[in-house]
């Protein structure tokens, strides 16, 4: 993305050197500038700002090349407020204290049912607040993620954001909501695999399989705001007995159908995962049963995205992910294969157990970064602004 040197894009200069320092740093003023066609003296303008907030700091000098000058590097300063995590799975509530950066402090985790959701997630953010004994006015914003199996994909989103909106009045606090694929795909962006990365497609297994298609590092949207339900595609000729429908990804590489595969139901999340291990001989055969259709669907966004590469992760620990991605090789022939690759075809999200919450906690910084992303937050009525949540999101203090 290239800036602009009239006065009255100001705001957008300055989330555009903020993402030049949050992807790339250590980087020096005449990089930004030569990155994104700005003169140096509206970059050092920016950088001020920047410094005098917190947001970045000066970390050490860099030799010119030549004789020019050596430069001062800036990085991105995680530690200059804090953002919370909420996600809801199902009937379980995981609330976290990060950095900007996605690095946890400190989390709660409990089960609700629907009508205490909102009291439970207040409960849990101001227990935290006061456990760390942080200030409240450095709480940046919320990230919110909701897994919804049980209702259409359009209701479920009425859902989330009706719920983001009670929340961000509960809390007084901006809330910025995403899909656990998009929330993956902008930490992959920001301080993953992804940072210097144009185009990607992000692979989330969860209850449902979902996907983040990335292009021009911008998060793509479909009507309504809907995209990814790449769960949705059909991967098999067979019929199902009951519906007559043919076999979809969900019904073979999703986590429900891998918990029905181990008899499992209504456990929690953590306890799910301690069962996934090499001593479980169900995952075998649940493997052999999802390799394929996961094949296909790698094949299918090759050949309709032919994206610089695909990246792979989920609500799944280290050694299944490793497992199953063993399992899709050889890949199937695709456009992906021809011309020069300077990335792999697929990627494997590195921590994965860690990656979603990662991923929730850097919505409210990815938010800040451009402007077209200011359409996943939401601004409570009563918020009286702090000075950063004032610069970051261009709102009134």
């Amino acid at each position: 993305m290239k800036g602009s040197n009239a006065k009255q894009n100001k705001a957008l200069n300055l989330r555009l050197a903020l993402s030049q320092i949050v992807a790339l740093g250590p980087i020096s003023r005449v990089e930004i500038a030569r990155n994104t066609n700005l003169t140096k003296q509206t970059i050092t303008n920016m950088v001020e700002t920047l410094l005098e907030h917190d947001l970045v700091s000066e970390v050490g000098i860099k030799k010119a090349e030549g004789a020019g000058k050596p430069s001062k590097m800036l990085c991105f300063n995680e530690k200059a407020a804090y953002s919370i995590a909420i996600r809801i799975m199902e009937n379980e509530l995981f609330v976290g204290m990060f950095k900007l950066n996605g690095d946890c402090i400190n989390s709660l985790t409990t089960l609700f049912s629907p009508d205490e959701l909102v009291s439970k997630a207040t409960y849990l953010v101001n227990t935290l607040v006061n456990i760390e004994n942080i200030d409240s006015s450095k709480v940046l914003a919320v990230g919110l993620a909701i897994q919804d199996s049980n209702n259409f994909a359009l209701d479920a989103h009425k859902v989330a954001k009706e719920t983001q909106v009670a929340l961000a009045e509960s809390l007084n606090l901006p809330v910025a909501l995403e899909s656990t694929a998009s929330a993956c795909a902008a930490y992959q962006m920001l301080f993953g695999e992804a940072q210097t990365l144009q185009s990607f497609v992000y692979v989330h297994i969860g209850n449902r399989v979902e996907s983040s298609v990335v292009y021009n590092r911008d998060i793509l949207l479909g009507q309504n705001g809907l995209t990814g339900a790449l769960g949705d595609i059909f991967v098999t000729p067979e019929t199902d007995n009951d519906t007559g429908e043919l076999g979809r990804l969900n019904d073979f590489s999703s986590l429900n159908s891998l918990k029905a595969a181990l008899n499992i139901d209504n456990q929690k999340h953590d306890d799910f995962l301690a069962n996934l291990t090499a001593d479980n001989k169900l995952l075998e055969s649940w493997v052999n049963r999802a390799e394929e259709p996961m094949r296909i669907a790698i094949h299918t966004i090759e050949s309709i995205f032919n994206s610089q590469t695909i990246i792979l992760g989920g609500d799944i620990n280290e050694w299944l992910l490793d497992t199953l991605i063993k399992q899709l090789r050889p890949y199937i022939p695709s456009i992906a294969q021809y011309g020069e690759r300077q990335v792999i075809r697929l990627i494997k999200t590195p921590e994965v157990s860690q990656i979603t919450q990662k991923g929730i906690a850097t919505l409210p910084l990815y938010a800040a970064l451009g402007f077209e992303n200011h359409h996943i937050l939401y601004c409570p009525t009563a918020l009286q602004a702090t000075p950063l949540q004032a610069l970051i999101y261009a709102l009134d203090a």
